[in-house]
């Protein structure tokens, strides 16, 4: 019985020839999931990030009558050409609403929506897919940016 208890010491010592660490090795330097890396995007570009988006929206009037109401658009572009393009094209009536005109009650944004978000542009009837093709034919937004940059809502 002592020679099977003498190999079976054999068999175990034969197991732990290898290094511990060998397998280790190939792995890298250890990772710290938590540990904070510059590349990661601050709070306040991510917040910022939102306000970039054109917000396209349908309100019910009285009855069948609807507006489709437009935010968001860069100041850089001149919102009342745009909105003469978009009446023409459209053949439908609209108005630019300043932020400043629009009271706290009759905004023409829903209600839990800013409307910090700049000029609001009010098309009568339901334009919402004919406004976004515009916006990406007339080059307010590029066609790779425009499923991240124009959120239109209610569909």
């Amino acid at each position: 019985m002592s020679t099977t208890a003498s190999t079976k010491v054999d068999a175990t010592t034969k197991k732990s020839k290898a290094p511990a660490s060998s397998g280790v090795e190939n792995l890298g330097p250890a990772f710290d999931p938590f540990a904070p890396v510059d590349d990661t995007p601050s709070v306040e570009k991510t917040v910022g990030s939102k306000n970039d988006k054109i917000h396209i929206r349908l309100q019910q009037r009285n009855g069948r009558k609807t507006l489709t109401t437009v935010q968001g658009i860069p100041k850089k572009f001149d919102h009342t050409k745009i909105l003469k393009a978009m009446k023409k094209e459209f053949a439908c009536n609209g108005t630019v609403v300043k932020p400043d005109e629009a009271g706290e009650d009759d905004s023409p944004a829903p209600t839990g929506v800013k409307p910090n978000l700049g000029d609001v542009l009010q098309l009568q009837g339901d334009q919402r897919t004919v406004v976004r093709q515009f916006l990406i034919d007339a080059g307010i937004v590029a066609q790779k940016e425009a499923k991240d940059s124009i959120v239109v809502h209610g569909y």
